[in-house]
């Protein structure tokens, strides 16, 4: 028989100081909250890219430094067969 196409999303969050919050901004824009300290937010990437990645997807978890480059926290990779 064929072969079974195989589809899944690579996603980036990007931690990231906005105004007097943390947040954790997807690779499109969309916020994921707000959060009290840098911590709380990294915790909140992390916990949900296990969960994405859980459902067959990458993901890859950055900081963005204070120059404005970006650091990589987490590769993800989607849990498969």
């Amino acid at each position: 028989m064929g072969d079974i196409m195989d589809c899944y999303l690579h996603l980036n969050y990007i931690v990231e100081r906005q105004r007097e919050a943390w947040t954790v901004r997807m690779q499109g824009g969309d916020c994921g909250g707000n959060f009290g300290s840098r911590r709380d937010a990294l915790k909140a990437a992390l916990k949900d890219a296990e969960r994405v990645c859980d459902l067959g997807h990458h993901v890859q978890v950055f900081a963005r430094r204070a120059d404005g480059s970006l650091r990589q926290i987490a590769d993800r990779s989607a849990a498969r067969p």
